[in-house]
């Protein structure tokens, strides 16, 4: 365990109190109580001042301050919450909203006096904290509760989630204090590095050249559309989706795991269905951190079953640590696909154990075309010029003839023209005319700019590259020989046969009759290859995905659906008619009823499942087409079309 890396965040976590926008001047400046956690009790107040790994960590939050906002450390005017609250402005919009306490919590923090206010929420914030957490030694533990828990118990504590938007910035009150502290935290943990020891960090033996710095890292992995859209069915194309945000979450798991959830920065883990259900529940050899679920909550069905996860992913990480986090997110997503190949595989066989007898999973079209599924890339870029540092007062010199190098050196390695530079004429007169403010008012030197003003840039420089790195791609899929898939007409259609010369035709023949076999998945026509066919069989192997607690009582909509949205929008006569049309057609085609067993009352359509009026009816016995297929009688199109046209001309 990497006990100061897991404490730098900790105390990048809890640097700030998580009340700050409702205190005064007389608190709002403090910390948390990280000092208080037992797994903290060798670990230094670096904003004490201190040697120079101190300043190096702690100049996270100033970091984070400037990518979250202007470069306005040294205006001296705070916005305090008053009897009308705050007035929050809209990251993106900068639309307004009023924010307050529930009123009796309001009306308590305005009967205070401004240091008895900020004392009452010291008490309350300290009385946040679970009874195990203070004895807790598990620095990785205590920092997922931290991340995870605590803004939820801040809402539980006020009976109020909207306390996820309290301000980080007083000044300019945007962005929110746990997105402020979530990101100082990462960059505490990257400037910190992963492998810090106890005694560098009572004594630090290597001076400036030694100390780590932060990259932004991007991983993704390919192909994504050929995937979803191999489709013939709505459950495939679900399916691709799901099975994409699943080996995505899994990649995110296991690199939140080693190097905290704060460090991925898209997507943001806090609230995501799957890694809350894996945090409280387990996944892999993981248990689980059952005495979390007052605090997280159960995620539904739907939720856990609705595809979410992108495939690229931006991360936030120590330098030294860029390339072996990219090997794990590789190994990570090809070792979960090779799960679930096998978890596939030996779900068919346990459907019917004669469905192609011949076939292996290391047959090559099978085991081979799935090693062949994914190409993987990466890049990296850092946050700042490495070779400058981080913090620079450069921009308060009066005299032109004193050029600032480290501003040209940030504006340069970000490839930023001179037109798009930062700290250019007009902002450096405002900034020092700030500066000169704050020593007036204050008696206090103007903050020094920092490399966290160019965070956008760098995240430009780092979508540049990983670009670069794709167009520069040479992968492919594998060329498939014989008989293609029906869906795709990608790679090899699924079989147990070896091509022999002068045979295509009985091969052929051959793989047609063995995809006859439908195994309770397959229709008896289509020919899938390997992809295809783990897709289809994805909702056997649910339950091997997901914790044991989740019902897997879920259905697909499939393009009749579309008939729920005409229900809904007209009468009740509409319904009726709907109705009278599902019996005539059962009464004329009885064996429509077999079909009707396994669908009835599964639309896949929330408003129509959840209703008693459509569990015995079904939309796809008003489409020619999908009866015909439901039924496997050709032959019987003209009756059937006769027979629907009147109910609906």
């Amino acid at each position: 365990m990497e006990k100061p890396y897991w404490q730098a965040k900790i105390w990048g976590i809890l640097h700030d109190p998580v009340l700050k926008a409702l205190h005064t001047n007389y608190g709002r400046g403090g910390q948390s109580f990280w000092e208080n956690l037992a797994v903290m009790t060798d670990w230094p107040n670096v904003e004490a001042g201190g040697g120079t790994l101190s300043k190096h960590i702690w100049a996270a939050d100033y970091l984070t301050a400037a990518s979250d906002r202007a470069a306005i450390g040294s205006l001296s005017a705070f916005l305090n919450y008053d009897q009308n609250g705050l007035v929050i402005s809209h990251l993106l919009s900068g639309a307004k909203q009023s924010w307050k306490l529930p009123n009796a919590a309001h009306q308590e923090t305005m009967a205070r006096g401004e240091k008895n206010r900020t004392q009452v929420f010291l008490e309350v914030e300290a009385g946040l904290f679970p009874e195990f957490l203070p004895q807790e030694t598990d620095p990785r533990r205590v920092f997922w509760w931290l991340w995870r828990c605590l803004p939820e118990a801040v809402g539980q504590r006020f009976g109020d989630p909207s306390l996820l938007l309290m301000p980080a910035e007083t000044r300019i009150p945007d962005g929110s204090i746990w997105s402020h502290l979530s990101l100082t935290a990462a960059l505490a943990g990257a400037l910190a590095g992963y492998d810090l020891t106890p005694a560098e960090v009572q004594r630090w033996p290597h001076g400036e050249a030694g100390l780590s710095r932060p990259h932004l890292v991007t991983f993704s992995f390919s192909p994504v559309q050929e995937l979803i859209k191999a489709s013939r069915k709505m459950r495939d194309f679900w399916a691709g989706s799901w099975l994409l945000h699943y080996l995505s979450a899994r990649v995110c798991w296991a690199l939140a795991w080693k190097y905290g959830p704060d460090t991925l920065v898209y997507p943001s883990l806090w609230g995501q269905p799957l890694i809350d259900a894996w945090l409280v529940q387990g996944v892999g050899n993981f248990p689980g951190w059952i005495d979390f679920a007052p605090w997280v909550p159960t995620p539904g069905d739907r939720a856990l079953l609705t595809a979410g996860f992108p495939n690229v992913i931006v991360m936030v990480l120590p330098q030294a640590k860029v390339k072996a986090a990219m090997q794990m997110a590789r190994q990570t997503l090809l070792e979960e696909w090779e799960r679930l190949g096998n978890l596939a595989f030996a779900a068919i066989r346990a459907q019917d154990e004669r469905w192609m007898p011949g076939l292996a999973p290391e047959n090559d079209t099978w085991n081979r075309w799935l090693q062949c599924q994914w190409q993987t890339y990466w890049a990296g870029y850092p946050l700042g010029d490495p070779h400058q540092s981080l913090r620079s007062s450069d921009l308060h010199k009066e005299a032109e003839s004193e050029k600032d190098a480290w501003t040209q050196a940030q504006n340069d390695v970000c490839g930023l023209s001179e037109r798009r530079a930062l700290f250019l004429q007009e902002e450096r007169e405002f900034l020092r005319a700030a500066g000169k403010l704050r020593q007036q008012k204050q008696g206090r030197h103007p903050f020094s700019a920092n490399v966290g003003s160019w965070w956008s840039y760098a995240f430009d420089r780092l979508r540049l590259n990983l670009t670069a790195v794709k167009n520069a791609r040479a992968w492919e899929l594998p060329t498939a020989f014989g008989v293609r898939s029906t869906v795709s007409g990608i790679g090899p259609a699924l079989h147990a046969q070896r091509w022999q010369k002068g045979q295509v035709e009985d091969l052929e023949e051959s793989i047609r009759a063995q995809w006859q076999r439908r195994a309770g998945l397959f229709d008896g026509r289509e020919m899938l290859n390997a992809t295809e066919t783990l897709k289809r069989t994805l909702p056997k192997i649910l339950p091997d995905l997901l914790p044991a607690s989740v019902s897997l009582n879920f259905t697909y909509p499939d393009l009749t659906a579309g008939m729920a949205g005409y229900l809904k929008t007209h009468d009740k006569e509409a319904i009726a008619h709907f109705r009278r049309a599902c019996q005539g057609l059962l009464r004329e085609f009885p064996q429509a009823e077999d079909v009707l067993k396994d669908m009835a009352g599964k639309w896949g359509i929330p408003w129509a499942d959840g209703q008693s009026t459509f569990q015995k009816t079904h939309p796809r016995l008003l489409n020619v087409g999908w009866l015909l297929e439901d039924l496997g009688d050709p032959q019987r199109r003209p009756q059937l079309a006769a027979a629907i046209a009147r109910f609906y001309p």
